[in-house]
């Protein structure tokens, strides 16, 4: 009797196991699909809708976009997707993707430091050919660019040089002039042996601004390399900036120098006119940016200059943020006590986890940017390893300010589909696209970046939802008043819609 009741209790399991396999294998694909629905509404862009317009340009948009993938997939020395910038670029700028983002609206960049901003080809072609312009040496053989003699400021050993005599004393006026715009851009064929480091790369990097910055605050140069920038970014399609402003003096050929005070005039003076010539340009506004590595007493001074000129310019100066190497900067929690001097209720634009480091002093600044209830996050690359914190940025609503060649070439990540900016769409994480430095690597306005966005982070599948949302983003989670970035979205909608009018009357593939 008992045998007889396990074997009738054997067949009976034998007969659901096979029932359940017989409904698994019915309901897989309906599974299946539901997973990558799941996936697809989770992530950024999937609650967008598009019009029938829109769906249409994206159908085209997807054509080139699978194409150009499928090509890297079958070929290495194609794979734009997983290439280093220096090598890609070429590839890029054939690239009939690229191409349609270069006319794409992409709304606002909101993390840009000005000093880097401008194509370097330009700055030699124009600003070293203006009468006056000196080079001199330090002593670790590092070139200052000026328009003045300053010997104490500039801490050069070797004589001042014009550039001109240099140029035309020169065998090739034309390789001079390539060597002199080394000196402003990283770009190297082999980035990985030239840069075999994140020490060496940032050691460049960082030299470049001491190379050129003085040079831009000479009044003519300042007010010349200022409009190319505006020039840049309307041309790239990019409709309103918030710069990063380390703010110095400005001085002219007379000798004469001039409070920080008037490099905002100068720049407000810029940007009326510029807007004037461009209505549908929004504009530019200033996020006033120290050292991060200076001592208490140094920091106290610039929070000093930072109120005073927030007073003076109450709608032009919309926050603060300390810069440089993460790494080798002061943690935010030791510069607390000072930067609780700031006026309150001060917008912060925090630099955070600009690192590969995990649970190091540079990762835990995402904490304590939190903490300091930081407006957005600029980089953010270490965001992915905290969950609590990504949460965090999720449920304030604090947008992350991702810049994805930034992060390559200054060595986070080779291979930009292994950047965290892949996890933050899939998760949808507050996020807008930014270039921070583009003309110290051979790069103008923000297309490159919105490149690697669309081709290496974001699916496969992705295309106009993800792009429409990274664009709209930027206005959302800019500094904008509500009158302002009413305006702003008009012009968007309208730019827009007349992109998309542009595709399908074949003007842009």
């Amino acid at each position: 009797m008992m045998c007889k009741l396990l074997l009738l209790l054997l067949l009976g399991l034998l007969v659901n196991s096979l029932q359940a396999a017989v409904e698994t294998t019915l309901s897989y694909e309906k599974a299946r699909q539901a997973v990558l629905s799941a996936e697809e509404q989770l992530m950024t862009g999937g609650r967008t809708s598009l019009s029938a317009k829109e769906s249409q340009v994206d159908d085209l948009f997807m054509q080139y976009k699978l194409g150009e993938l499928a090509q890297g997939f079958r070929n290495a020395d194609q794979n734009v997707a997983g290439m280093h910038f220096f090598k890609a670029k070429p590839l890029i700028d054939r690239s009939s993707v690229f191409k349609f983002l270069q006319q794409m609206p992409k709304g606002a960049v909101l993390h840009l430091h000005n000093t880097a901003a401008v194509s370097s080809k330009w700055v030699v072609r124009n600003m070293s050919y203006m009468p006056g312009m000196l080079r001199c040496t330090n002593a670790e053989g590092r070139s200052r660019l000026t328009f003045r003699r300053a010997p104490k400021l500039h801490k050069c050993t070797s004589q001042y040089v014009y550039v001109a005599d240099e140029r035309r004393s020169s065998i090739d006026p034309v390789l001079y002039d390539e060597n002199l715009e080394k000196l402003i851009n990283l770009y190297t064929p082999v980035p990985e042996l030239e840069y075999p480091t994140i020490t060496a790369v940032w050691n460049k990097f960082q030299a470049m601004f001491d190379t050129l910055t003085e040079a831009i605050f000479y009044l003519p140069a300042f007010r010349a390399y200022h409009w190319q920038l505006l020039e840049e970014l309307y041309n790239d399609n990019v409709m309103y900036a918030e710069l990063r402003i380390s703010l110095k003096e400005i001085y002219d050929a007379s000798g004469r120098t001039f409070p920080q005070e008037q490099a905002l005039r100068e720049l407000q003076a810029l940007n009326d006119k510029f807007v004037r010539l461009h209505p549908n340009f929004i504009g530019i506004k200033v996020i006033y940016a120290t050292w991060r590595g200076a001592d208490a007493a140094t920091l106290r001074v610039k929070i000093k200059e930072f109120r005073k000129l927030q007073e003076a310019f109450p709608k032009f100066v919309i926050g603060f943020d300390l810069v440089g190497q993460e790494d080798k900067g002061k943690p935010l929690y030791e510069q607390l006590a000072v930067l609780k001097e700031l006026p309150p209720n001060t917008n912060l634009f925090l630099h955070a986890g600009e690192t590969n480091w995990f649970s190091a002093s540079t990762d835990i600044n995402l904490l304590d940017a939190l903490l300091l209830n930081t407006t957005r996050m600029g980089h953010a690359f270490a965001l992915v390893k905290h969950p609590i914190l990504m949460n965090a940025v999720k449920t304030r609503n604090i947008a992350v300010e991702l810049s994805p060649i930034s992060n390559q070439v200054l060595h986070l990540v080779w291979d930009m589909r292994n950047h965290p900016g892949a996890q933050y769409l899939a998760l949808d994480v507050p996020m807008v696209i930014c270039n921070d430095d583009p003309g110290f690597w051979n790069a103008k306005g923000l297309s490159y970046d919105f490149y690697y966005a669309i081709m290496s982070m974001a699916p496969n599948n992705a295309g106009l939802r993800v792009l429409k949302t990274l664009v709209y983003n930027s206005v959302r989670y800019s500094m904008l008043t509500d009158r302002e970035r009413q305006r702003a979205y008009q012009v968007l909608d309208y730019s827009w819609s007349l992109f998309m009018d542009k595709v399908l009357q074949g003007k842009v593939f």
